[in-house]
């Protein structure tokens, strides 16, 4: 299991410079090839979603950071956008997309539709698998299964829920070239 830091707001890729104390500690966690990352806490826009691989709510929480919000404020798209999945049955799905970097909650303009949340997230650790082509909720739902079983089999806890993280236009990308990611928080991890 390699684990990566990942700073949430810098369009959530990893970091190059990683700090050694932290690599040190890491490298002595390898036993699959599915990274655990350390996500630092961020501030997301959401909306309720219909499923993982759907795209019901995208435009909503897409409306806010493009203006549709209580100052008119445009703010940066970040990638990926979430989908989450909190209960085990994955159907209690919402759409997030990270707000940028230098924000909190307190300097961000309202939401202008009730179905709009701003939340801060308190980051932690988390496990992610990553694949090609067009996330249907047949493969979401096998590869977070992949996913837990690695994690299983390595002793780590997972917790309930995953997300799936989508790092393309679906309109823009070609089905074949789409990257995204099953990422499942984890249970009482730690480096030491």
């Amino acid at each position: 299991m390699c684990v990566k830091h990942c700073v949430a707001n810098q369009c959530m890729k990893m970091v190059k410079n990683l700090d050694p104390a932290i690599c040190e500690k890491l490298t002595k966690f390898s036993t699959s090839n599915k990274p655990v990352r350390k996500y630092e806490p961020f501030i997301v826009v959401e909306t309720n979603g219909d499923k993982l691989s759907g795209s019901s709510g995208f435009n909503n929480v897409a409306g806010y950071i493009f203006g549709k919000n209580s100052t008119m404020e445009k703010i940066p798209m970040t990638t990926p956008v979430f989908t989450q999945a909190t209960d085990p049955q994955l159907s209690s799905v919402s759409v997030q997309i990270f707000i940028p970097s230098g924000k909190d909650l307190n300097s961000l303009p309202m939401p202008n539709e009730e179905k709009i949340n701003l939340k801060k997230l308190e980051g932690g650790f988390a496990a992610a698998v990553k694949f090609s082509g067009k996330p249907t909720e047949d493969i979401v739902r096998e590869k977070e299964n992949e996913l837990r079983n690695s994690l299983s089999k390595d002793g780590l806890r997972a917790k309930t829920g995953c997300m799936l993280a989508r790092y393309n236009d679906p309109g823009r990308t070609w089905n074949f070239i789409m990257r995204n990611e099953v990422i499942i928080w984890l249970e009482e991890f730690s480096l030491d």
